[in-house]
């Protein structure tokens, strides 16, 4: 089976990693990739960059291209930027969410779901097909029904070159030793299953084992995350956790447990 570290270990091997605080996730100003502060008085605005602007709308109209014969360009009512990098919770991992919003009203009315799955699949597709990445940061494609309003605290009109939603600075209260906790826990974790990934043969019994926790544990982490953002919001405990798995590497590593096993289970040689 191989060595596998005991939690003591570990922790003294992950100190550094669980010393950080969940100061990443916050900051004092938007970022200044693509944010420039202004100051009149005690008044405060943020620029957002032109030729990134222009960029992004570029590739939204390009997107929007795929969905010709469902929608026409009198249907886009704005193109809006959202997300953490509309907001003070951006990290080196947070995309560019850019949302189409479309009057989808009389276009297809009898049937919203069969038209909310088609527009879902072309969407799905163009983001796998295209990995488009401004300054390091991935841009995300998304349509969106003008009916329903988007629940961001960061609100930017591409379109218009103007704020819909300032975002306010209003720091969260964190309980960054519980964070940790559940972190370290399912770091943990994760990191033996990756080990005993490593060092296991091909035989299909360990592979099964394997396919079946990192399973478990998969879908408690997502599970963890969804529950803590309807309840909580993006600051909740379960979210912060995820995010702190993420930019670690941990789930990058957990989907590589997962795949792999699969694929250990049905190989043949």
């Amino acid at each position: 089976m191989g060595p596998v570290l005991s939690y003591k270990n570990y922790i003294n091997l992950s100190s550094s990693i669980l010393e950080r605080q969940i100061n990443p996730f916050y900051h004092d100003e938007l970022s200044p990739i693509f944010w420039t502060k202004k100051t009149k008085g005690d008044d405060i605005t943020w620029e957002f960059d032109q030729r990134v602007r222009k960029k992004l709308l570029r590739i939204a109209d390009d997107f929007f291209k795929k969905f010709d014969e469902i929608l026409k360009e009198k249907d886009i009512v704005d193109i809006q930027l959202t997300g953490s990098l509309a907001n003070f919770n951006y990290t080196n991992l947070s995309d560019l969410d850019v949302h189409v919003i479309v009057n989808l009203e009389g276009i297809d009315d009898e049937n919203p779901q069969i038209l909310k799955s088609a527009l879902d699949g072309i969407r799905f597709i163009w983001n796998l097909r295209h990995n488009v990445a401004i300054r390091g940061y991935d841009v995300e494609l998304y349509i969106q029904d003008a009916k329903f309003l988007h629940n961001s605290s960061g609100l930017f009109s591409l379109m218009n070159n103007e704020w819909i939603k300032n975002p306010v600075f209003d720091p969260p209260e964190i309980d960054e030793k519980d964070v940790n906790k559940k972190f370290e826990s399912m770091a943990y974790e994760i990191e033996q299953l990756h080990t005993r990934l490593i060092a296991s043969s091909a035989l299909p019994h360990n592979a099964k084992e394997l396919y079946k926790r990192s399973t478990k544990l998969k879908e408690k982490i997502m599970k963890m995350r969804k529950e803590g953002l309807s309840k909580d919001g993006e600051f909740s405990i379960g979210n912060l956790v995820f995010k702190k798995l993420r930019n670690e590497g941990y789930i990058e590593k957990l989907i590589d447990v997962n795949s792999e096993s699969y694929d250990k289970i049905y190989t043949e040689k």
